[in-house]
């Protein structure tokens, strides 16, 4: 067996296996004599049927099977012995004639494209723009209120206004006012005002006390299908026999009230003790929002600087193979799907090929404790979502080495630790200016 390399081009290439018959003739054999240790015939008992009615039926299915099996395995081989750095997977020549199962000689002939070789060149001729977004007293009143809102609780109130929430019971009339016979009877319904409909019932509804009784016109309340029905507890279709006066007795007036600045809230948002006044409050406020837009802002200059190396840098591709690969891996694709993501892959391929060049050329490499570090960033970011700002280290730790056992998740941790550490060379190598503008300013940048 042999495997021969044809360099079309710096990007293009083709890998020919021959492969004779004796190449995988005792393999065949081995295989074969398992199957007959194993086949269950009508007529023999297992272990007994004839080697030569196994090897008609089974032989040129074992053939084909061995054949792939070693025209793979001389693929890679060949590859990493002769450290071709190849994109993609190997894919069978167009002109590849069909393979006749009764010759003793083999030939398979497979395209490859090859990784191109470029130099990235950056230097403080190259300017990136760092954001510094500015954190005002309104940001941070904002913010305030925000935590403010969220630790707050509903609460009886004495009269209503247009943000309560009525606990009711409703009684369905006729158009008279007059109890509906076999009508509906609602028990505890909650009406949120500020949901109502028609002004003129708002209105009504605003000022009013517990015991408070209203008839009032439902169906202009509740246009909505959907909220009349979800409200009323019916399916849509009942809507059309239903009154449109129902009366409504007011057993309880609520609204939702936002918490206090005190330390229950301060213990709330970072923990027992860790705040103890409301100027302290202030400043970790502020200190959280400053950091917050500081990851948004890194963020944003991380787009910057790959767009920016991408653009600098010529990477010719092989296109042609790619988008044969590509059809390869995706026979569900349709073509029209390929066209418009065909350039968003050519551009992820290209910087993928440019953080390996310039990941390699510097000896960047990721250490235990750079995966212990994005692992903990990561938590901290999910844990974020929820408002908890404040984690303690060895519950960082502990769940961080816990999140590293899953060796998909390493894979995934060890590939963005890379890119962080291929960012900020290109952060080193080039000027990197600040300059100051407003939160509404910097999330414009992104549309």
């Amino acid at each position: 067996m042999e495997v021969v390399l044809n360099q079309i081009d710096e990007l293009n290439a083709t890998l020919t296996v021959n492969v004779a018959d004796s190449d995988i003739e005792e393999r065949v054999e081995k295989t074969l004599k398992d199957y007959r240790r194993k086949a269950n015939v009508p007529g023999f008992r297992p272990g007994n049927v004839p080697f030569g009615l196994i090897k008609k039926m089974y032989g040129q299915a074992v053939r084909v099977e061995e054949l792939n099996k070693t025209v793979s395995n001389a693929i890679n081989d060949y590859i990493v012995e002769n450290k071709l750095n190849v994109i993609g997977d190997p894919l069978p020549n167009e002109s590849q004639k069909q393979i006749d199962l009764e010759n003793k000689e083999f030939s398979f002939v497979f395209d490859i494209a090859l990784a191109p070789e470029f130099e990235v060149k950056l230097s403080k001729k190259d300017k990136l723009t760092k954001y510094v977004i500015t954190v005002d007293d309104e940001m941070v009143n904002s913010e305030i209120e925000r935590y403010k809102q969220r630790m707050g609780e509903v609460a009886d109130i004495k009269k209503s206004t247009e943000k309560s929430i009525l606990k009711v019971d409703m009684i369905e009339l006729t158009e008279n006012g007059e109890v509906k016979e076999n009508g509906l009877e609602l028990v505890d319904s909650s009406i949120s005002v500020n949901v109502i409909k028609d002004e003129k019932i708002k209105k009504e509804l605003v000022g009013i006390e517990a015991d408070t009784i209203k008839d009032i016109d439902i169906k202009l309340a509740y246009p909505n299908e959907t909220e009349l029905s979800s409200l009323l507890g019916i399916a849509k279709e009942e809507l059309e026999n239903t009154s449109n006066l129902f009366r409504i007795t007011v057993k309880l007036v609520r609204e939702y009230k936002a918490g206090e600045l005190n330390q229950k809230l301060f213990d709330a948002v970072y923990g027992e003790n860790e705040v103890k006044s409301e100027e302290e409050f202030v400043e970790r406020v502020k200190e959280d929002l400053i950091d917050t837009h500081s990851r948004d802002t890194n963020y944003k200059l991380s787009l910057d600087a790959k767009d920016k190396v991408v653009k600098k840098t010529e990477v010719a591709l092989p296109e042609a193979f790619l988008e044969r690969w590509i059809k390869a891996s995706n026979q569900e694709l349709k073509e029209e799907e390929l066209k418009n993501e065909f350039p968003r892959f050519l551009e992820h391929l290209k910087w993928t090929l440019i953080k390996t060049n310039i990941a390699k050329a510097n000896e960047l490499k990721v250490n235990n404790e750079d995966l212990l570090e994005v692992a903990k960033e990561r938590i901290r970011a999910q844990v974020a979502q929820y408002g908890i700002m404040s984690i303690p280290e060895e519950f960082l730790e502990k769940h961080a080495k816990e999140s590293l056992e899953d060796k998909e998740l390493v894979n995934k941790l060890y590939e963005q630790a890379l890119e962080e550490k291929v960012i900020d060379y290109i952060k080193e190598a080039v000027k990197v200016e600040d300059k100051e503008i407003s939160l509404e300013e910097f999330y414009k940048l992104f549309t």
